[in-house]
């Protein structure tokens, strides 16, 4: 590897990340419509993109709040200004284990193969 070279990848926005329009930008904020996206809440991840630049990376930012139907974000880093016409990519979280449908499908067929080798082999 050649002296001076970055090695470590720059982080990529998941493709399933949910987008939102930017309603009104400060200096350092920006609000944004969450409407029926119930999972957005403070602490979470978010970038803002630019999608006239084939959704080039504007800024990262941090969900500092929730209020009704629209949420706030403050700029964590930024590559240029963020404007209203830009997009915000927020990244869902995952699901707790306990919450999971693969969880309880696997709790389920345990507990139905234990019941059947009770019977089978007493």
């Amino acid at each position: 590897m050649a002296s001076g070279v970055n090695a470590s990848p720059m982080p990529r926005i998941p493709r399933d990340a949910a987008r939102f329009e930017i309603d009104s930008v400060s200096d350092s904020t920006a609000t944004f419509r969450v409407r029926e996206a119930a999972w957005v809440r403070p602490g979470l991840q978010s970038y803002v993109v630019d999608p006239a630049q084939r959704d080039a990376l504007v800024a990262r930012m941090l969900v500092v709040s929730r209020s009704g139907e629209s949420a706030t974000a403050v700029v964590t880093g930024q590559v240029t200004r963020v404007k209203a016409d830009h997009f915000l990519l927020v990244v869902r979280p995952a699901l707790p284990w306990w919450k999971s449908a693969r969880f309880w499908a696997g709790a389920a067929a345990g507990a139905t193969a234990t019941m059947i080798g009770r019977e089978l082999f007493p």
